[in-house]
Order: C-alpha cells, then structure tokens, then sequence
C-alpha cells in the first residue's frame, strides 16, 4: 500500500514535468513558425534583420525556460516584454553620448546632465513595466528576469565570436 501512494505522487510529478516540457516545447515551436511564416512573407528583409529576428525568438525561448513560464504566462509576459524592449531601445537612440574628449567644461557638464537624466528615464520606465510584469508573473520568477537577460547576451556574444573565429580561419 505504502509503494501504490509512492508510485502515485511519483507519477503525478512526472506527469506535472511533462505536462510542462510540453508547453515549453509547443511556445518554441509557435515561436519558430512564426518566425518562419514571417521571413517567407518579407522576402526583401536583409540578412541583418532576420539575424535581429532569430535572436529575439531564441531570446524568448531562453527566458521563457530560464523563467519556467507557462504558456499562459509567456502569453502575457512576451507582448508587454517586446513593448518594454521597444521603449528602451527609443531612449538609447534618443540619448546619444558625444565624445568626451573634445568638450569643454560646460559641454561635459552639459554632458553629464544628460547621461543622469536619459538612465532616470530608463529607470523610471524599467520601474513601470516591471509593475506590469508584476501582474502577469510572480515575483520569484521575475527576480529571475535580469539575469536570464544578462545570460543571454553573454551567450549570444560567446556564439558570435566563435562565429568570427571559424569565419576568419588561420592566417598565412
């Protein structure tokens, strides 16, 4: 009697895990054919922008991992995600740092002020979407978030200099 409950619970985990990994599994693969449908539709799109492309569905797929997202998460997460990522990305064009070395002391002070007040913009931004996220995640999953971002970006940077690396071979 006592192995027929220790069978059960673990059959019920087993089957809480997969119902999981098949969730994960069909977001990766609505995400991939999305993508997919997308690039045969725009056959004019250069190479730079499927590239930006395929690195944000494998962004989406890594965090949507890293955070053990549900499907129904993910649902709510990703469109305000891409919205929040769109914004901050205006305001990093919007703030463009000069060269420092050729200013004089007013043009730096100038400068400086206009560094702290586009990161008090970034932060204020960052504060009202993560109380968005906050409405479609708990807050142990979104604690994850930064770093799964940071991850990320040093993976995809690890990929492109190995890309670099087998792309310029040997020297003679």
């Amino acid at each position: 009697m006592f192995q027929n409950k220790i069978w059960k619970i673990y059959y019920q985990t087993n089957l809480k895990i997969r119902v999981k990994m098949k969730k994960l599994f069909t977001c990766m693969i609505l995400m991939t054919l999305s993508l997919i449908s997308i690039a045969q539709n725009n056959p004019e799109k250069t190479n730079k922008q499927q590239l930006l492309e395929k690195i944000e569905a494998q962004r989406s797929a890594y965090i949507t991992s890293k955070l053990d997202m549900t499907s129904e998460e993910s649902t709510k997460f990703w469109p305000l995600y891409n919205e929040y990522s769109r914004k901050r990305m205006e305001l990093k064009k919007e703030y463009k740092a000069q060269n420092a070395d050729n200013l004089s002391e007013q043009e730096s002070r100038m400068e400086l002020d206009e560094q702290i007040e586009s990161q008090e913009k970034a932060l204020a931004l960052k504060k009202s979407y993560y109380e968005k996220f906050k409405a479609v995640l708990p807050a142990a999953k979104l604690a994850k978030l930064e770093s799964a971002e940071q991850e990320f970006r040093r993976e995809i940077l690890r990929q492109i200099k190995e890309r670099n690396k087998s792309n310029s071979g040997p020297h003679r």
